[in-house]
């Protein structure tokens, strides 16, 4: 009786020996399941479609998107802004739209066109004529250049009929007359420039093309050539009275001229003067000229008067085109026209 007793149990804690085996196997099989399982949420909730990192790279560019709307939105309502002050725009954003001068500069290329009113009614088509821009930077402003000559533009007056060459323009003056002209021949040629400036709602000032280009902080051209008063030192020029109070040479021509090539807007096929001066000189003469362009755009110069190593004189009556250069004002608007053609050139307005 007590042997079996005894071996009842032994055989109780041998199973209760197993079972506790088999119960902690089990259980790590769970666990290691619950962990796979909290694993691949992990995982997903992290690198899925939906995922940490995806929601925040969304979310980052979301904020990129954002912030491109607002400074868009701040360009609109600062051009929105000038054009109400400039008393041609609408809040209300209805009316059509109007580049102000500040988009128009950054918009603006030399060579664009641009249909400017002269404000001169028997001038071009009821006053409207036909220009390219020029300048457009902070050194110069904005300013534009007749796309052809407005008007011929005589230096000397002829004293005779006599023709020196095939074309009618340059006839024989009188020293005295060649002279006068050679000196006055850019505030001639800047006086009539200025001409079509003074009756425009859009110009600041006028000038000969040639001359000097620089404006001055009020916007207004200043000095526009510079007087290089003689004595011209000439061997013989004390020989003729007046001869050594001549002008000298400048070269003022030269920085709207290199502008002008660049914008290939040098050639118009037609003679044009330049607002600039030169003085030659020669063992037997010595001239004093005015610059013009020919009809294909090449430099050249032609004397209104000329003193000869014997003390002869001569003097000449030259016509030729004028193409002004107008400066804009600074609260000029567009209001049509991408200025890439005669076609669709920029329409001004105020």
């Amino acid at each position: 009786m007590k042997k079996n007793l005894k071996s009842k149990n032994k055989y109780e804690l041998l199973s209760k020996k197993a079972n506790s085996k088999g119960i902690t196997l089990i259980a790590l099989i769970i666990t290691i399941i619950v962990l796979l399982i909290l694993a691949g949420v992990t995982i997903n909730l992290t690198l899925g479609e939906n995922g940490i990192f995806r929601t925040a790279e969304m979310a980052g560019k979301n904020y990129m998107d954002a912030q491109d709307r607002e400074l868009a939105g701040l360009v609109d309502f600062e051009n929105m802004i000038d054009n109400i002050i400039g008393g041609t725009g609408s809040s209300s954003g209805t009316d059509t739209p109007i580049t102000n001068y500040k988009t128009l500069r950054s918009l603006a290329e030399a060579g664009d066109y641009v249909k400017y009113d002269t404000g001169i009614s028997s001038v071009g088509d009821n006053g409207i004529v036909t220009f390219r821009v020029l300048y457009n930077d902070d050194t110069y402003g904005l300013q534009i250049i007749s796309d052809k000559s407005i008007e011929i533009v005589p230096l000397a007056q002829e004293s005779t009929d006599e023709i020196i060459q095939e074309t009618p323009l340059v006839k024989l003056s009188t020293w005295e007359q060649g002279r006068d002209s050679y000196n006055n021949a850019i505030a001639i040629l800047n006086q009539k420039a200025e001409y079509y400036a003074q009756s425009s709602p859009y110009a600041l000032d006028g000038r000969c093309v040639g001359s000097v280009a620089t404006i001055g902080a009020d916007g207004k051209f200043n000095a526009k050539n510079t007087e290089n008063v003689g004595p011209v030192q000439l061997q013989y020029s004390s020989t003729v009275e007046g001869a050594n109070e001549m002008k000298e040479t400048d070269t003022n021509y030269t920085t709207d001229q290199t502008v002008m090539q660049t914008a290939n807007i040098m050639a118009t096929g037609e003679i044009y003067w330049l607002a600039s001066r030169v003085v030659y000189s020669y063992s037997y003469t010595c001239g004093f000229d005015v610059r013009y362009m020919n009809t294909s755009g090449d430099l050249y110069s032609y004397n209104l008067c000329r003193v000869n190593s014997d003390g002869g004189t001569l003097g000449y009556a030259v016509e030729y085109g004028l193409r002004p250069v107008i400066s804009l004002r600074t609260d000029v608007k567009v209001t049509a026209g991408d200025g890439k053609s005669a076609e669709t050139a920029y329409e001004l307005g105020i």
